[in-house]
């Protein structure tokens, strides 16, 4: 689940939504579905290249590296890898504390 206080409820549904489809499709049950398939599943939650890029980020925050395939398909999808990378520093923050 993605908790990011700072974004409109409407967003953090979204982003509840999205975290479910990219994992049904990065490492779930049609994590073997063609790559425009899975794609077009994730920008039918959304195409908002922030909202992409803040889902990406709590991924790369995964230790175990489990999640890389979540994070290539939000990229594919057109994440925004720059807020990705930022929002992963912010939860790693969160995480220390």
């Amino acid at each position: 689940m993605v908790d990011v206080p700072s974004l409109p409820q409407s967003q953090r549904l979204l982003l509840a939504e999205l975290s479910g489809v990219a994992r049904r499709y990065g490492t779930g049950d049609r994590r073997d579905a063609p790559r425009e398939v899975a794609v077009a599943a994730v920008r039918a939650v959304t195409d908002d290249p922030v909202l992409l890029g803040v889902q990406a980020g709590v991924a790369l925050v995964d230790p175990h590296g489990i999640h890389g395939p979540i994070v290539v398909l939000l990229e594919a999808a057109g994440a925004d890898m720059t807020v990705a990378e930022q929002h992963a520093a912010e939860v790693r923050e969160r995480l220390r504390l």
